[in-house]
């Protein structure tokens, strides 16, 4: 899940990070997502609050709820979950780029920072 210090409700960030793990393959089309109360209890949340994050899945057509069984990622969820994730990283980006403006630093040396945290990612080329 986000980082706690950030600025978005916790409905919010519990969605975002299902979204994430979507557009990661960690959970496929098809696949079930832990429960409500499951969730709530390994994220330490308010089961509500994991409920009011599930909605929004729902309503963006990201999951799909099937009675009785639980809530599981629908066929039509890569698309919409990879867009989320590649706008969290633009926000990230854009963060970084104005912390390193504000520091005084200029586009080469923000560029290297990049490279090397792109390179003790353990990411390919």
């Amino acid at each position: 899940m986000a980082a706690s210090d950030s600025n978005l409700p916790v409905f919010q960030q519990v969605a975002d990070s299902i979204r994430h793990a979507i557009a990661a393959g960690v959970f496929a089309p098809g696949d079930a997502i832990p429960s409500v109360r499951a969730q709530s209890l390994k994220l330490k949340i308010n089961p509500n609050t994991i409920q009011r994050a599930y909605e929004m899945l729902e309503r963006e057509g990201i999951i799909e709820s099937r009675r009785g069984i639980g809530m599981f990622v629908s066929k039509a969820s890569e698309g919409p979950a990879r867009a989320s994730a590649l706008e969290s990283v633009r926000e990230a980006f854009e963060h970084g780029i104005r912390t390193s403006i504000a520091a005084g630093l200029s586009r080469a040396a923000t560029d290297s920072v990049y490279t090397k945290a792109w390179q003790r990612s353990g990411a390919k080329p």
